[in-house]
């Protein structure tokens, strides 16, 4: 048996102990909180047994207000079927009937939990030989797959919190939609399946989800969390340098060497982490190293979850072209013909003002782009630039304009009494910024329209891509190669190479240059991704958004976890 099938296992035996001791109070049966039904007669036919508990159950709503996720489509549709009965077949359970419950069980391993699908009442009747428990279970049957496919489906969450909006992401599926895929193919599981991500990073994460919750935490976890102040470089001497011996691996200094002594070997081995990551590989260990080391089993659980639902958010049908950037990991991919044409580093917003995740197109390219200052920046960095120097704006090569009688004139920023000019009172001005060094966007500004107003460009200030962390922006994306993208995006144009690049760069003026066809670009949050050798990376929570995601997640329908092989947690 392969590890990954052992796993498997290990993990379903552990579930089934789970869910079983975690209801150690008694539990009155389904059937037992039934009235009686109606008449066996429903439209002139004459029902079985089951088929007549069926109709009375969604006729009275015998099992609870807010039992069933949609009972009125449930109605109509067992309605629809003379109240027969999908999952049992005589009086047992279908095979189709057990293999959702299989499913149903499984569902863990897609960051979703169980108990959330009615797992403990299927159990209790899935050998039940009465109608009115046989139809009970067929209704409870239904409606966890209804709720497992709505779940699987699309967004669960309102992702206001994270700054960005519901309407980018895939919409769950109506009940209705769910009922007519289970019909033509009369296979719940199978149906389940297909609609789960299908992409190898998905599978990926569920098989490095099921390897945490299966196997031991680390010797290491014990010295977890690391903490100090400061940066730790090598040849320091350091309390704490033993404590990261143990987690990068590295044995005690040989030869009776120091422990406390942040030598080579464990530089080494701390430059190796770093690269791994994708950290400036300088084997300092600062806050950005740290929280990386810092990561246990529970935190990557719970990143695993986030990112799986992340995951079922966007959809996956997607052109031959398209980019991808991944803001955690400060990094761009341009995809095109199912294969990374290349990636680069980019700088992407500091905490204080994040880049946003959403879905746009690419429409084309913007050269030599003039740059208008965005609103946040001329009231929290502009403006306390001119109230110390009110020649800032003269000496960036930037034109302030006003409106007068409906046309936007140009002013003298000297004219202006900037000490005495409040923040709100910004609105006013227009500050314009010219094509030339000064300008931040560079010579490349990428045409993507998004309600943030955020978008790909050059920069002025390549030696940013030098520090460790490239969070440093006010939410726009800067790239290391603009001109590579530019020729990535532009290149169906007839005769574009890069002569042609230079040639429109050269003129020094704004130029604007569109495509025919859009290229979508995804802005996305994943905190964990795979690397080029099919590893999995453990990345930074870089606005804590992970944790948000997973605390709605909770209050949804909680996190289910494995804790020590034999209980779990919610």
């Amino acid at each position: 048996m392969s590890a990954k099938n052992t796993n498997k296992s290990i993990a379903k035996l552990v579930l089934l102990s789970a869910v079983i001791g975690a209801f150690s109070v008694s539990y009155a049966p389904i059937s037992a909180r039934a009235e009686d039904g109606t008449s066996d007669v429903s439209q002139g036919i004459v029902l079985t047994p089951v088929a007549h508990r069926i109709n009375s159950v969604l006729h009275s709503n015998t099992l609870g207000q807010g039992f069933f996720k949609d009972r009125q489509a449930l109605l109509e549709f067992y309605s629809a079927r003379g109240y027969e009965p999908l999952w049992i077949v005589g009086d047992e359970v279908s095979a189709a009937g057990r293999e959702l419950f299989a499913f149903a069980n499984s569902t863990w391993t897609h960051g979703l939990n169980p108990l959330s699908y009615h797992t403990h009442e299927i159990y209790n009747f899935i050998e039940a030989r009465e109608a009115e428990q046989l139809g009970d279970l067929e209704l409870v049957l239904t409606d966890a797959f209804i709720r497992i496919g709505h779940d699987l489906s699309g967004i669960r969450v309102n992702p206001a919190k994270m700054d960005t909006d519901k309407t980018f992401w895939k919409q769950p599926l109506r009940t209705v939609s769910l009922l007519s895929m289970l019909l033509r193919a009369g296979d719940g599981a199978g149906v389940l399946e297909q609609i789960a991500p299908q992409g190898q990073t998905y599978e990926l994460l569920r098989e490095e989800l099921q390897r945490l919750m299966a196997e031991e935490p680390p010797e290491y976890e014990g010295v977890l969390p690391i903490k100090f102040k400061g940066l730790l470089r090598p040849y320091d001497k350091s309390e704490y340098a033993p404590a990261l011996r143990l987690r990068l691996g590295v044995g005690a200094p040989e030869d009776g060497g120091d422990p406390y002594l942040y030598d080579d070997k464990l530089a080494a081995a701390v430059v190796e982490f770093q690269r791994y990551h994708g950290v400036k590989p300088d084997g300092i260990v600062g806050n950005q190293t740290l929280d990386l080391i810092n990561i246990g089993r529970n935190q990557k659980i719970e990143q695993i979850i986030a990112n799986l639902e992340r995951l079922r958010w966007v959809p996956e049908s997607k052109p031959p072209k398209y980019v991808v950037v991944n803001i955690p990991s400060a990094t761009v991919w341009a995809v095109e013909d199912g294969r990374v044409a290349f990636e680069m580093p980019v700088i992407v917003g500091k905490s204080a003002r994040p880049t946003n995740t959403f879905i746009t197109e690419i429409h084309g390219v913007r050269f030599n782009p003039t740059w208008t200052v965005p609103p946040t920046i001329k009231k929290e960095d502009i403006l306390p630039e001119l109230q110390e120097n009110p020649g800032y704006l003269a000496e960036k090569g930037m034109e302030l304009m006003v409106v007068q009688d409906g046309s936007p004139i140009s002013i003298d920023p000297l004219s202006v009494d900037w000490l005495n000019t409040s923040p709100s009172q910004m609105s006013q001005f227009s500050m314009v910024q010219v094509p030339g060094d000064h300008n931040p966007l560079g010579r490349i500004r990428i045409l993507m329209p998004n309600r943030y107003n955020i978008y790909l460009h050059d920069t002025n200030k390549p030696q940013y891509f030098d520090k460790a962390s490239r969070a440093l922006s006010s939410g726009c994306v800067r790239m290391y190669e603009p001109e590579k993208m530019a020729n990535f995006i532009m290149s169906e144009r007839k005769n574009w190479g890069d002569d042609k690049l230079k040639a429109v760069l050269g003129v020094g003026e704004m130029r604007d240059l569109y495509l025919e066809d859009p290229i979508p670009v995804y802005m996305l949050y994943y905190t964990v991704w795979i690397n080029d050798s099919g590893q999995i990376v453990y990345g930074r929570d870089l606005y804590g958004n992970d944790q948000k995601l997973v605390k709605d997640l909770s209050n949804v329908d909680g996190i289910f976890k494995f804790v020590d092989n034999n209980s779990y947690k919610d």
